[in-house]
């Protein structure tokens, strides 16, 4: 167990880790508030599986000795961003004519992307311990490219969702009466549901599926315990993500616990307190 001395004292270790967390916390908190309120938190669940997916199987061709030199030339977060990006548009498209629902065909999705990881994961050998980082996160470092593309890609994301905020919180929460104003719904749908696809792609590769997951679903959810303030909602969520983010990677770092794994567990504790005040406000 590490003292917080240590922790000061190896800030060259643990400072781009905390700038990626913090970040993906930020975002993720941010664009969680739509996951949630639109019910499609099954969606950011599939989505953060894909994604794992296509850095498994970016891993998976770099170890198959008939790609030779080319094996280099494959990136995982290349592979990984146009999966998700491609899951994400298919999510966002009315597919009527499938005979099941779109909450089946997002379940159908998510088993079979959490199968294909675990599957390709057993056939790899030299990238096992990675294919673990992808999962639930990685305690020690993260890729120094990470450091710039993580944020760079959460600062185009939230100036396009600041410059169609009104937009998108009309089509989410009203969508009849956008489409009477002749709205479009598909692009405007197609354009929220990618951003999140580029996000959960990013942020998986970077800290893993499980952090990610609950730094999507966990923060919007216990915002809404505290106010029913939409702007409030949204900046809650934001500090709930960053929070548990940078507070889980402190505690990780001075108990030695498996980072992914410790941001999850803070932002359910962010979440039981916010439902503790819930249960608080409701007796008075």
């Amino acid at each position: 167990m590490a003292s917080i001395s240590d922790f000061i004292n190896s800030y060259f270790l643990w400072r781009d880790p905390m700038i990626v967390g913090a970040v993906s916390g930020a975002i993720c908190g941010f664009l969680g508030v739509y996951v949630v309120l639109r019910r499609i938190i099954f969606v950011s669940a599939a989505l953060t599986q894909i994604s794992s997916v296509g850095v498994a199987f970016a891993f998976y061709l770099q170890s198959v000795a008939i790609w030779g030199l080319f094996g280099i030339l494959i990136d995982p977060f290349s592979i990984s961003l146009i999966l998700t990006s491609l899951a994400a548009l298919f999510f966002a498209l009315n597919r009527n004519f499938f005979p099941i629902s779109q909450e089946g065909v997002i379940g159908f999705a998510f088993i079979i992307a959490s199968g294909a990881v675990v599957i390709i994961g057993d056939r790899i050998t030299k990238g096992a311990h990675d294919i673990a980082d992808i999962l639930f996160g990685s305690a020690v470092v993260v890729d120094p490219k990470d450091v710039y593309i993580v944020p760079l890609i959460a600062l185009i994301v939230f100036i396009i969702h600041l410059v169609f905020f009104k937009d998108f919180i009309f089509i989410s929460f009203d969508p009849e009466t956008a489409s009477l104003f002749k709205y479009p719904l598909r692009i405007l749908n197609t354009i929220l549901l990618v951003s999140i696809g580029i996000v959960v792609s990013v942020t998986t590769r970077a800290l893993g599926a499980l952090p990610v997951f609950g730094l999507i679903a966990l923060p919007p959810l216990t915002a809404l315990f505290f106010t029913e303030n939409l702007k409030l909602v949204f900046i809650l969520s934001v500090v709930f993500g960053v929070l548990s983010a940078v507070l889980g990677y402190f505690f990780s770092f001075i108990i030695s616990l498996p980072t992914g794994a410790t941001i999850a567990t803070l932002a359910t504790l962010f979440f039981l307190l916010g439902l503790c005040w819930r249960g608080v406000k409701s007796i008075f």
